[in-house]
């Protein structure tokens, strides 16, 4: 009998591994490879995936009796192979612990990847170099937190496998603008790169029942079958760093949720599939400041935050810092392009207004400054040639 691999996907990287398979892989569902391997002797040649989540998503004793018999089978042939989405696999695990020996990511029927630089929970000095060198590019300012942050990160294995902490969590208070979710973009931009970001805006939770268009409504509501935000996306993405953004806008459900998440790794959603969150990121960004955060947010909640951090306004410098590298990528997109006319650098700053630049402290508003001059300094050049 073969060694009894379970193959685990994400959607994101089940669809990438149809792209990807050859002629020979042919993914199935449950009841079609029961039905196939009754009626038709299944080919030598082939590599048969058969996909038990949904047949193991009602999670009914005759279901489950279904799947141990299609294991069995399964497993007595050495070209057919289970593949199951990554949520259930813990309750798979308690489910039917005797009837596999491992789980492996699907993407390693196709790829080869090191995955240590892709997890925080095993990274190595490559992938705290990565990080750090992603940060210094492209984070304008924080230097003493961006310290603070690789230090704990670095720790972040040994607590992990000390049982010590199952998520790293960040909150980061300060004025719009700051660089508190480009922290988050940049991380996951760092690592994670291939696959769609996972960001919640709590803003957008302004009714009763947030926790619903969270995580799901239960069985039997309306909607129920659509999921929740938060759930679809982690179902949907490989990234391991998750944004919360505007955290001062949820309600007691949602901070009562994210207490138990951060200190189980886990949740549940309101249809029974389990969300392993262990050795994930997750940075939430709040507009309120150092003096009136615990005002809003629970102090129990507070206390769980790996790290607690307040990203002040950027000084003349660090605009200045800003100003320069915005320009420099606008001007290689627009060569690489090769637009026309033809513009440079000091033309753009120039046309800046930095009368307005001095008061504004939010770099939303400067890049919208910068991309004025940038149009300015285009008409401007048109005008010269036409005359």
């Amino acid at each position: 009998m073969k060694n009894k691999i379970v193959y685990t996907y994400t959607f994101e990287r089940l669809n990438e591994f149809k792209t990807k398979k050859t002629a020979n892989d042919e993914i199935m569902t449950a009841i079609a490879f029961a039905d196939k391997s009754n009626t038709v002797q299944l080919e030598e040649s082939k590599n048969y995936y058969v996909d038990i989540s949904n047949l193991y998503k009602s999670n009914t004793e005759a279901n489950n009796m279904r799947i141990e018999s299609i294991l069995h089978q399964i497993y007595l042939t050495e070209n057919v192979h289970v593949i199951l989405n990554e949520n259930s696999k813990n309750r798979f695990s308690q489910d039917f612990a005797t009837s596999f020996d491992q789980f492996k990511p699907i993407q390693t029927i196709y790829e080869k990847r090191d995955s240590v630089n892709y997890d925080f929970v095993n990274i190595n000095d490559e992938g705290l170099k990565k990080i750090e060198e992603s940060l210094t590019n492209n984070l304008i300012g924080h230097n003493l937190f961006k310290k603070d942050f690789l230090n704990k990160l670095k720790d972040f294995p040994i607590l992990y496998k000390l049982g010590e902490m199952k998520i790293f969590s960040l909150l980061i208070c300060g004025n719009p603008g700051v660089g508190k979710t480009e922290l988050a973009r940049i991380l996951h931009k760092t690592l994670y790169e291939e696959s769609k970001m996972i960001k919640i805006n709590l803003g957008n939770y302004k009714t009763q029942g947030a926790l619903n268009s969270l995580i799901g409504s239960p069985i039997g509501f309306i909607g129920s079958e659509r999921g929740g935000e938060l759930s679809n996306k982690i179902r949907n993405s490989d990234s391991k760093v998750i944004l919360i953004d505007e955290f001062e806008k949820a309600d007691t459900d949602i901070f009562n949720f994210f207490y138990e998440l951060l200190e189980d790794g886990k949740f549940t959603d309101l249809t029974g599939n389990e969300y392993n969150l262990n050795g994930y990121i997750i940075i939430f960004t709040t507009n309120l400041s150092k003096d009136n955060y615990k005002d809003i947010i629970p102090p129990p909640l507070v206390s769980r935050f790996t790290l607690k951090s307040f990203f002040e306004n950027p000084n003349n410098m660090e605009k200045k810092a800003f100003i320069e590298k915005k320009i420099n990528k606008l001007l290689e997109v627009y060569k690489e392009e090769n637009l026309q006319p033809k513009i440079n650098a000091n033309e753009i700053k120039n046309n800046l207004d930095y009368e307005a630049i001095s008061k504004i402290s939010d770099f939303r508003v400067i890049n919208r400054i910068i991309i004025s001059a940038l149009m300015k300094t285009i008409d401007n050049a048109k005008s010269t040639m036409q005359k």
